[in-house]
């Protein structure tokens, strides 16, 4: 069950995709684009993302951004409905016209509800939402566009760190390398083997790797194999040694102990889990 990647359709003759979804327990398996997306939860309490392995609770209001090539997955409760919107940035679109954005990683974790620049963030987004409803004609696409770019510039003031302006990442190869990843996660790939396939040199594969997922190879390489054997643990009736194999590890065993660093689990389940194959 590799990583998905979405190639993303933006809308027409509009430099992003939008999307609103109401859904009764959503849950969204682990995938991946190029675009930065940015979501706003309307309604439904505690709804779950896992974005690059970390896990972040949501309740109605909040708004936060996936950054370029994260894997990510979304979870609800089974008794509850939720209402998402938001939208996926075109990347080629995104990095011509704002080239400064190149060296962007946004951040908008826990945005209070109370400030100015969130007011202006969630009026952007809804104002887009309620014009993309309408027939795309010249004068609304140029409403849109304004909204989208002052949206764009509130980001790059607000909610976003930047990287070294003289290290711009090869989004490229990365995310070669992350489709790749993928793909072969589940088979015995190591640093070194990847080099080799993409004819670079370790240093230049954790060098363009890290730059746009803000991690070294071998740690985003180990992460997606527990992204993998978590969803695989918690949503089928596979056994771990299964799991374990499938997701690359060596052996049950191996997989306990990452978990056990990982804390990707809570106490009771990794005990009910790996109790046969690792003593805490």
């Amino acid at each position: 069950m590799p990583i998905a990647y979405e190639d993303v359709t933006n809308m027409p003759r509009l430099p992003f995709k939008f999307f609103k979804r109401t859904n009764h327990a959503p849950k969204t398996p682990a995938h991946w684009h190029t675009g930065i997306e940015i979501d706003y939860l309307i309604s439904g309490e505690d709804l779950k993302t896992v974005i690059s392995g970390k896990t972040h609770h949501h309740n109605p209001g909040d708004i936060w951004a996936i950054n370029r090539s994260q894997i990510h997955s979304t979870t609800g409760h089974k008794d509850r409905t939720y209402t998402v919107m938001g939208l996926i940035i075109d990347n080629t679109f995104l990095t011509e016209e704002y080239p400064a954005s190149q060296q962007w990683l946004v951040q908008m974790d826990h945005i209070s509800h109370t400030t100015a620049s969130y007011r202006q963030l969630r009026k952007h987004l809804n104002t887009i939402a309620f014009l993309v409803e309408k027939p795309i004609s010249d004068p609304i696409r140029f409403l849109i566009l304004s909204e989208f770019f002052q949206l764009i510039a509130l980001i790059d003031t607000e909610y976003t760190t930047k990287t070294a302006a003289s290290n711009h990442p090869n989004h490229s190869l990365a995310d070669s390398i992350i489709n790749y990843i993928a793909d072969n996660s589940s088979e015995h790939i190591t640093a070194k083997s990847i080099a080799e396939y993409f004819k670079v040199s370790q240093v230049t594969l954790n060098k363009e790797l890290k730059q746009v997922t803000n991690l070294p190879l071998g740690k985003y390489l180990s992460k997606v194999r527990l992204m993998h054997a978590r969803y695989l643990l918690l949503s089928t009736n596979y056994s771990v040694e299964y799991i374990a194999n499938y997701c690359g590890f060596s052996s049950a065993k191996v997989l306990a102990r990452n978990f056990q660093t990982w804390k990707k689990m809570t106490p009771t389940t990794y005990r009910q889990t790996f109790s046969k194959y690792f003593s805490e």
